[in-house]
Order: C-alpha cells, then structure tokens, then sequence
C-alpha cells in the first residue's frame, strides 16, 4: 500500500483533520472575550500544537477502535470510574488526572489561555508609550469610550464603568502634578527640584491612570477583531502630535506586519 492510497487517506489523514477542525471551532469559540489565539508567535505556537496532538489522538481513537473488545472487563470498569470522577474547578486550573487522560491537550490549552492573557497585557502596555502628558491620554481614552461603545452596545456599562475609572484616575494624576507644582515653585517664580516623596507621589499617581486606561484598552483588545487596529491607530494618532513616537502606532502582532512597517519606515 502506497502513501497516497484511498486507505491511508480514510485512515489516518480524514479523522485527523476533522479532529483538529472541531479542535480549531472549539478554540475560537472558547477564546471569544479572552484574547487573540494567532497574537504572538508563542500563542500561535501553542494553537498548532494543541490541533496536531489534537489530530494525533483522534487517528490513535480510530486505531484502537476495533481492539477495544478485547479489553478486559476490569479494564473497562476502571476507564469508566475515571471518567465518572467529580470535576471541581480549583481556580480556573485543570485537574492533574485531566491532563492525563487527554494526553495534555488540557494542560496546552490552559497555557495558551495564559499566553493570550500576556500578549493582551504586553500589547497594551506597549501601545501606552508613546502617551506622555495627562491631556493627550484623556482625549485618547475619550475616544476610545466612544469608538467601544458605537462597536459593542451590548458592553456598554463595561465600557462606562472602565472609562470613568480612568476619568477618575487621570483627573488625581492631574490634581496631584498641579499641587507638586506649587509646592515647588518659590517667590520668585523659581521652580526647585522634586523631593523622592514628590517625585514618588507623582509616578504613582500617572502610573495608576494608565492602568486604568490599561483595563479600557484591553476590554478594546479582548473584544475586538484585527480588523480595527486601523481605527484604533487612528485614534491614538489624533491624540498624539505627530512628533510624538518614531515606532509604528501599534505593536505587531506578527513578524510579517512589523517587516512591513520597517519596509515602509525605510
């Protein structure tokens, strides 16, 4: 028997794709609200492998399919026991006897759900950068509350509830900075040097409101399609000058885009 004959094709190649198939349909579906599956090479990494070892067991069912009569009866009772087991949740991470019996398909997928976490997280953190003064990111997280709220109606008490914490957040960064400045301006106009408790008042109160923009950011991010980072770029453009940063707009999510830019830089 040869490798492509009709056998080998029924056998092994079509219980494979329709398992990493219905493994792909069951990610996309699970990574909705959480992240991007494709957002980073290691989260893209992950997804290949979980649907390979996903394939790889389903050609190794179909194998052992015809040789199952021959288990022994306490064999079967045993397998049946196991799978009967209550499942409780312990924070969100998967039973050490689930990441056996599914041959650590459980285990790889609960690592790119963490995967996709930090690349939501790193993105935004990298898209806050170019952000310097307390004016240029409040118009930018207003814009941003509209645009969220004109794609997705449904989270729109998310959305309010994230943009007035950060509306809050900044306003504090902004009260704290004006009062530093006072306290640091003499009689004639001079301006002293911070304290370590000035400067240390101030870093935490902006540090704080970009975290809160942070959380509206990735709300933008975990709901949102690649397709938008047009507008979000757009948004983030209008509210920095044109001075502002000398890298792309948005982090890249794949090398082939970042090569595009450095091409287009050039």
């Amino acid at each position: 028997m040869t490798w492509y004959h009709h056998g080998w094709l029924t056998g092994y190649a079509l219980p494979a794709l329709l398992s990493a198939g219905l493994a792909w349909v069951g990610l996309v579906r699970h990574s909705v609200g959480k992240g991007w599956l494709l957002g980073s090479w290691r989260s893209a990494g992950l997804t290949l492998l979980v649907l390979v070892l996903t394939g790889a067991v389903g050609v190794a069912a179909g194998l052992a399919l015809p040789h199952l009569a021959k288990l022994p009866p306490a064999a079967a009772g045993l397998a049946t026991g196991v799978t009967a087991m209550p499942r409780k949740r312990q924070d969100d991470t998967t039973q050490p006897y689930v990441k056996f019996m599914t041959l650590g398909i459980a285990w790889l997928r609960e690592r790119l759900e963490y995967r996709m976490l930090l690349d939501a997280h790193s993105w935004c953190d990298r898209f806050l950068d170019g952000f310097e003064k307390s004016t240029q990111l409040r118009v930018f997280v207003h814009d941003l509350r509209n645009y969220l709220v004109d794609r997705h109606p449904a989270l729109t008490k998310t959305i309010t509830n994230l943009f007035d914490a950060a509306d809050r957040a900044m306003i504090h960064a902004l009260e704290v900075q004006t009062k530093t400045d006072e306290a640091r301006r003499d009689i004639d106009g001079w301006m002293r040097k911070p304290t370590a408790e000035e400067t240390y008042q101030c870093r935490s109160a902006v540090g704080e409101a970009q975290n809160r923009c942070g959380d509206l950011l990735f709300c933008a991010y975990v709901h949102g399609r690649r397709t938008e980072q047009t507008a979000l770029e757009a948004l983030r453009a209008a509210a920095l000058p044109s001075d502002a940063f000398h890298s792309s707009a948005l982090p890249p999510q794949r090398r082939r885009f970042g090569l595009r830019r450095n091409r287009a830089r050039r």
